[in-house]
């Protein structure tokens, strides 16, 4: 049963969630529901620490051609799932100590887990690669 205030937090997360991805920003939210997963706003890239868009959202970024360093915003090697709804290509890279190395190219609409041998490695995310 729900509480009369959980409509009310869900909507100060996605608030929330709105103004960083405005910004093009990392952020870390609230672990997602049991049972759901992908909730992600359109035009922006979103990524999370657990299978099939659920645990922690620890990455939204708007469709910028910028590479955005979670690594430096204290995400680094979490992303595990993922969906891309920025109408342009992203790739995530991983920092090898002296160069990005490409891990996965996604394309627009692309959603899922991120490939094996990949899972937990990302450091970046480029939109429009």
């Amino acid at each position: 049963m729900n509480s009369p205030s959980m409509p009310r937090r869900l909507v100060s997360v996605a608030f929330a969630v709105l103004a960083c991805a405005a910004i093009g920003t990392t952020i870390s939210a609230a672990p997602a529901s049991a049972g759901y997963g992908y909730g992600c706003p359109g035009g922006t890239f979103c990524g999370w620490d657990d299978p099939d868009g659920t645990g922690s959202m620890i990455v939204q970024v708007d469709a910028n051609c910028v590479l955005h360093d979670i690594g430096n915003g204290g995400v680094g090697d979490r992303l595990t799932s993922y969906w891309n709804r920025t109408r342009k290509t992203v790739a995530v890279y991983n920092w090898t100590g002296d160069h990005w190395q490409l891990l996965v190219s996604i394309p627009d609409n692309g959603r899922g887990n991120m490939p094996r041998g990949t899972d937990n490695t990302a450091d970046a995310v480029r939109v429009c690669a």
